[in-house]
């Protein structure tokens, strides 16, 4: 275990010497900063006072009274930590006070354990008597205890390692020997048994806690939560990505980015590129998010991307960033730093509410969709806890540092103080283009300032002028300035824009317009939809209806040469034979209503083909998605756990492009249909090569009884009208003996398909 800089020799600044000025991060961390203020610490601590036996008042209501209990406090934890290093004297009276109701807690039980998981200590006592039933998101019928947990030990760590708190480092000592104990206690088979349940980022935070104290059995134990089987396929080079669930495992690429920097053997180096190739070269859109309904699409087929409503999630993006912070750490790769600099500019930044500061959880990529974000106290989806966090360390991007040199990685407005220097960027980006430094010393100091040249830019004209001077980017894409300064100097940094297609690899038809740091989306007039979450249970997901794609405009290759450019970063593409005039703005700028921020592209001559695909996609979605009213798509975590699936015995996997579980015992479901219109239901699933069975009960009364031969259609559909009688929710059961096929989801009609 080492605690220095890895190969790339840049490391980042602290938070407390670098404040962000005047401009749309500055603005996003006050927002999350308030967020976090209004947070009542009695309800969020309700779930740790009642698993320690204390008394309590009601906690909050959302997924934190639905089995994620107490997963909010520490990412509240994590932001308040973050703002205190910052100079926030509330958010530090705040995290102290969290701290010591924790405290109490953890005294209470003894043992140096804490957690909000409900039942949670009695889980522990079942695993050591080596009773474990681990599914992908369920452990002994706990909802992803581990990423619970994960969460209140990483806000205890940042509030050690960032904010530097005596009574924090007091409850993360005890509570790190806890899961030193508990888990020498089991042997390595059962650790991997375990951590089939989604464990967070448990080795990345394990890894920081080392770091920062040395302690070498929490550096052993973040090795052995590292989940082998993930590991190994990446560090063989491999790519197992294909349809899994991608925020549990991006926080697992975190840990292993971690390890490999403070010199753990080479595996964990070699999984961590792997990984980032996998998902940034080819699962990474113009934002730089990733997955499809909270799942990585098949490295080769992106086409469910422009279709779905379900688009990336915020929480991996937030996460991506962490592990190419981790990535340029150890490499020095300006590539991490430009992936850094578009995730924060175009997703996140967006996915914040500029007004209220509510969090989106999913950016839909389908044309003429739009999304939700939260409301205050309701809901409380994991999204929202990260999105807490995010703002709060937007700092550790702008500056690196290195012996005799201080770099300005990411050009968003803000001022560094660092041992008699001050180097203040002055920007709008990523609104505008330009920038301009000064560089203040006490005294005469010979110092190297590099800047990196953002990608967009006219290839040639990026420039920076200081003192007369001209200076042009080196091979590597820095802007160099090696000399003494003294006084005050200003650097003008010129970054004219390049407006430019970006498509995503390896699939036809479709593109996004970026221009200079800005990904453009054209605004819709249609009728606005309800733009706040809800505190149900799918609350995060936009319900509002799907427009034709066929509406969207059909965009040439060549169309951006005939663009205009207006004031505010506005783009227009004048009208031509193929569509009309279509206005472009910034995405980050695009809140509450409808967009298109990916565009259909053909050529002239294939606009009609172009077309015909699109309309078919509209008819096969006309005779599926507008007659669903429900639907649980099995294999899922999101759709599984928002359904309130209870299982007994199943396995679930990835197969055909598909996503499945098969029940070897009864699992409980429950359809919603508010509209009291449903007439029917279809379940699909994925053949099988012998005979399998499938039963289905209402309410305990037998529906259906049916045995499905390895050659009949997948997919059956049956009558329910003479069992709706008004009825809105629907508590239904599936299974079969000897197990049931593959079963992919179970949806809910207004109308039997014909």
């Amino acid at each position: 275990m080492t605690t220095t800089a890895g190969r790339g020799g840049v490391e980042p600044f602290p938070l407390g010497a670098v404040t962000l000025t005047a401009g749309p991060f500055a603005r996003a961390k006050e927002l999350a900063l308030q967020s976090a203020l209004q947070l009542d610490p009695d309800r969020l601590l309700a779930p740790f006072r009642r698993e320690s036996g204390l008394p309590t008042g009601p906690g909050y209501g959302g997924w934190e009274a639905d089995g994620l209990d107490g997963h909010t406090l520490g990412h509240a934890l994590s932001a308040l930590a973050a703002h205190a290093a910052s100079g926030s004297a509330a958010a530090r009276a705040r995290m102290e006070q969290i701290l010591g109701a924790l405290r109490e807690c953890q005294l209470a039980l003894g043992t140096g354990y804490i957690g909000g998981v409900p039942d949670g200590v009695a889980l522990w006592d079942e695993i050591a008597d080596g009773r474990v039933e681990a599914q992908t998101f369920d452990l002994d019928g706990r909802w992803a205890p581990l990423y619970n947990l994960h969460k209140t030990l990483t806000g205890l760590v940042d509030a050690v390692v960032y904010a530097g708190s005596g009574s924090a480092r007091v409850i993360a000592e005890e509570h790190v020997r806890w899961w030193v104990r508990t888990f020498a206690a089991l042997t390595d088979a059962r650790v991997e048994q375990v951590l089939r349940t989604e464990p967070g980022g448990l080795t990345a935070t394990f890894a920081r806690w080392a770091e920062a104290t040395g302690d070498t059995a929490a550096w052993e134990l973040a090795q052995r939560l590292a989940v082998r089987s993930f590991l190994e396929p990446l560090a063989a080079g491999s790519d197992p990505l294909d349809g899994r669930h991608a925020n549990a495992h991006i926080p697992l690429a975190v840990g292993y980015a971690v390890l490999a920097r403070m010199g753990a053997p080479a595996e964990y180096g070699r999984a961590a590129d792997t990984f980032w190739e996998s998902v940034v070269g080819h699962r990474t859109t113009s934002i730089g998010g990733n997955s499809v309904s909270e799942h990585f699409p098949p490295r080769d087929d992106w086409s469910s991307m422009f279709t779905a409503r379900e688009g990336p999630e915020t929480c991996n993006t937030v996460n991506m960033v962490e592990l190419a912070r981790e990535m340029y750490r150890r490499s020095g790769d300006p590539a991490h730093l430009a992936y850094i600099e578009r995730a924060l500019s175009a997703h996140l930044l967006s996915a914040q509410h500029p007004e209220h500061g509510g969090i989106v959880y999913f950016t839909s990529h389908r044309p003429g969709h739009h999304r939700v974000s939260s409301r205050p106290e309701a809901g409380f989806w994991c999204c929202m806890g990260t999105g807490l966090e995010a703002p709060s360390r937007y700092a550790l991007s702008v500056f690196g540092r290195a012996p005799g040199r201080i770099d300005v990685q990411v050009l968003i407005a803000a001022r560094l103080e660092d041992d008699g220097i001050v180097v203040e960027v002055g920007t709008s980006r990523p609104f505008g283009d330009d920038a301009i430094i000064t560089v203040t010393t006490t005294a005469p100091r010979r110092l190297a300032l590099r800047v990196r040249v953002p990608d967009g830019v006219v290839p040639g004209c990026a420039v920076a002028r200081v003192g007369g001077d001209t200076v042009h980017p080196s091979s590597e894409g820095w802007l160099e300035l090696d000399r003494e300064w003294q006084g005050r100097s200003t650097v003008e940094v010129e970054l004219p824009p390049v407006l430019r297609w970006e498509r995503p690899p390896g699939v036809e038809g479709w593109g996004w317009i970026v221009d200079g740091p800005r990904v453009l989306a054209e605004r819709l007039p249609e009728p606005a939809v309800d733009p706040r979450g809800t505190d149900a249970r799918m609350g995060h997901i936009a319900r509002g209806a799907l427009l034709p794609l066929a509406d969207t405009p059909i965009l040439a290759p060549d169309d951006l040469i005939r663009a205009e450019r207006r004031d505010g970063g506005i783009v227009v593409l004048p009208p031509t034979s193929a569509h009309d005039e279509v206005v472009l703005e910034p995405f980050a700028a695009l809140h509450d209503d409808r967009y298109v921020l990916s565009f259909p592209v053909a050529s002239e001559a294939d606009a009609g083909r172009r077309r015909a695909e699109l309309v078919a996609e509209d008819a096969r979605a006309d005779a599926l998605d507008a007659r669903t009213l429900d639907v649980i798509a099995f294999g899922q975590q999101q759709p599984e756990s928002d359904h309130g699936l209870a299982l007994v015995d199943s396995e679930s996997g990835y197969d055909e492009g598909a996503h499945w579980r098969r029940f070897r015992a009864e699992g409980a479901f429950t359809l919603q249909d508010w509209s009291a219109t449903a007439v029917s239901l279809r379940i699909a699933w994925l053949a099988d090569d012998v005979p399998r069975r499938i039963a289905v009960t209402l309410d305990g009364h037998l529906l259906l009884d049916r045995t499905i031969d390895p050659l009949d259609e997948p997919v059956l559909d049956f009558d329910l009208s003479a069992h709706a009688d008004g009825r809105v929710l629907w508590a239904l059961a599936i299974g079969g003996a000897e197990g049931t096929p593959r079963l992919t989801e179970v949806r809910m009609m207004s109308a039997r398909l014909g």
